[in-house]
């Protein structure tokens, strides 16, 4: 099975409870063999909203501690810089870490539209487990 690079877009949902369905997706990988990868940013983004909003640390690392992190260089900013897609800066950098492991070797994970239109355009398969939330219209 391909490798899963996870925005930040559906772990917070599944960490503030806002989508019943990402959880469950989540849930459901307790048991799988895929890995889940992201950038160092993603587990910034996760625990800056998290402490932000008064959510204890242990519960953001619940998430986070399942992750497989990308480290971010110069050449990986170099790289976010040239993406030639109208993203914003941080998704960016999330679609240059996918590429270093290319759209054949890994799937991304996200809810945020802009960010899964690029993703489309470079050729990668893009999965949003909270279109499927009927709550989702409430939350998005």
């Amino acid at each position: 099975m391909r490798d899963l690079y996870v925005d930040s877009s559906v772990v917070l949902r599944a960490l503030f409870g806002h989508s019943p369905a990402a959880l469950a997706w989540f849930e459901s990988l307790r048991t799988g063999s895929r890995t889940l990868v992201a950038s160092r940013l993603g587990q910034l983004e996760v625990h800056r909203v998290a402490f932000n909003a008064g959510v204890a640390r242990v519960d953001a690392d619940s998430y986070t501690n399942r992750f497989a992190y990308m480290r971010i260089d110069d050449r990986l900013i170099d790289e976010a810089d040239a993406i030639a897609y109208p993203v914003k800066a941080a998704d960016s950098l999330h679609l240059a870490t996918a590429l270093r492991f290319g759209p054949d070797a890994i799937d991304i994970v996200t809810h945020d539209v802009q960010l899964a239109a690029a993703a489309r355009e470079l050729g990668f398969h893009v999965l949003d487990p909270v279109i499927d939330d009927p709550l989702r219209s409430a939350v998005a």
